[in-house]
């Protein structure tokens, strides 16, 4: 499901990843907490997000393991994006 939502293909390339043009990546997304958030210690609301054409992951910074890949989970999970035939 994470290979379908970041590159919209459901499956790998023939020859393996190293083949994946362009290159699969991470980028990680800056977000605008307010300040009073950052000291309460409360994470960051902004699910993750995806480049399909750029098969890149947009990651907002978590503090938390957990919130990541709960939020990580939902995206994937809720199936938006396009489908393309």
């Amino acid at each position: 499901m994470l290979l379908k939502f970041v590159t919209s293909c459901s499956r790998a390339p023939l020859l393996g990843f190293k083949y994946l043009q362009p290159p699969f990546t991470i980028h990680k997304v800056a977000c605008d907490v307010p300040l009073w958030a950052s000291i309460g210690g409360q994470d960051v609301d902004r699910l993750p997000s995806a480049s399909t054409c750029y098969n890149t992951l947009k990651l907002p910074t978590y503090k938390r393991a957990s919130t990541l890949r709960a939020k990580l989970l939902y995206a994937i999970s809720s199936n938006a994006g396009f489908e393309l035939s």
